[in-house]
């Protein structure tokens, strides 16, 4: 599958629970690069930003899904009709969720791998590969490493997929279920 445009992301947004509308942005940051950003309009109380994320995790490749997703009252639009992106508020990209520790010896292996490999000082269990600046060569890096500790053989396409400890964790529950059978 191919990476996924700007107004292929929208269209995946325009359709997950809870958002009346939505824009999606290249964003250039230093130390993450260009990254996409999505901006939400909730059609509600009781919106939830993990469902979106679900959403696009769900429909799109992850190399696609948003580095953040930006709740807003309304998306600004300019005569043309097309998205004022400058008047958009600046996402934070240090870490978009707060910081959960890993609960087990395998969680606490591939949280290391993660932030030895991405030259970071800690990594926790919801942080993602591609939000921290993670790359291909990165993603190859992950895999070969963890390949090689749980015995259980992953691609680059899996490190893209599982982009976070806590989905890779996952991950390989279910590979080393199916390897057992």
């Amino acid at each position: 599958m191919t990476v996924a445009a700007l107004e292929d992301v929208r269209d995946v947004l325009a359709v997950c629970p809870g958002v009346v509308d939505a824009a999606v942005v290249m964003v250039v940051r230093e130390s993450v690069g260009p990254v996409r950003v999505a901006y939400v309009v909730p059609g509600g109380p009781g919106f939830d930003v993990g469902v979106v994320y679900g959403c696009l995790r769900g429909a799109l490749p992850g190399v696609a899904v948003p580095a953040a997703v930006v709740v807003v009252d309304a998306i600004p639009v300019g005569a043309d009709g097309s998205v004022v992106a400058g008047v958009l508020p600046v996402p934070d990209l240090r870490g978009l969720r707060p910081y959960r520790s890993p609960g087990s010896a395998r969680q606490e292996l591939l949280c290391t791998v993660f932030a030895e490999v991405l030259a970071r000082p800690r990594w926790g269990l919801d942080d993602d590969f591609f939000v921290m600046g993670g790359e291909s060569i990165d993603a190859m890096l992950i895999a070969s490493r963890v390949s090689a500790a749980v015995g259980a053989e992953l691609s680059i396409n899996e490190i893209f997929d599982a982009p976070t400890v806590a989905e890779l964790d996952r991950l390989l529950d279910t590979l080393t279920t199916e390897a057992g059978r």
